[in-house]
């Protein structure tokens, strides 16, 4: 009687020891995944980062691009303006010099380009449109309209020639 029962406490601890090295393999199996999981959210953490910081530098040189061309541009309508001044209010003692290049000319606000001299001739037409019809509405607004005025379900797909689904989803939303 003691041998059977050194031989069930002998077979229990085996079993028991099996359990344990499966449920430690299983768990170093999850470790691992935990791992590698962490590793790979470092890893998008730190390009993410990168991206970012590339982004904020390209910002900053377009930033900076804008400026010198929005000073540049200031600075040419300055030296332009001067130009035109001086052109067009000569003094006493200054020569004007007349050379062969031409200098475009800026165009007359009145006057308009080729291709939209016509512009002038179209007349504006009003159109006054009728008030919304229920058919004008959108779908939505109709099926719950329906749904209100008491029409089930199956009616307010077939008049609107939607699914029965689609009609239940919209419903289900709307009243959430």
């Amino acid at each position: 009687m003691t041998t059977i029962l050194l031989l069930i406490s002998l077979l229990l601890h085996v079993v028991a020891f099996y359990f344990i090295i499966v449920l430690y393999t299983k768990y170093s199996t999850i470790k691992d995944l935990s791992n590698s999981q962490r590793a790979i959210l470092d890893e998008t953490e730190t390009s993410m980062t990168s991206f970012l910081i590339e982004m904020k530098e390209e910002n900053e040189r377009l930033i900076q691009h804008l400026k010198q061309e929005s000073a540049h541009i200031t600075n040419h309508g300055k030296e332009l303006e001067a130009k035109t001044k001086e052109s067009n209010h000569p003094t006493a003692n200054s020569t004007m010099i007349h050379t062969n290049e031409k200098v475009p000319e800026e165009p007359r606000e009145s006057e308009l380009p080729d291709y939209l001299s016509e512009l002038n001739e179209i007349e504006d037409i009003v159109e006054i449109s009728q008030p919304v019809q229920k058919k004008d509405l959108p779908f939505e607004i109709q099926a719950i309209n329906l749904y209100e005025n008491g029409h089930t379900v199956e009616q307010i797909a077939k008049k609107l020639s939607k699914g029965k689904t689609e009609i239940e989803l919209l419903l289900k939303f709307r009243q959430k």
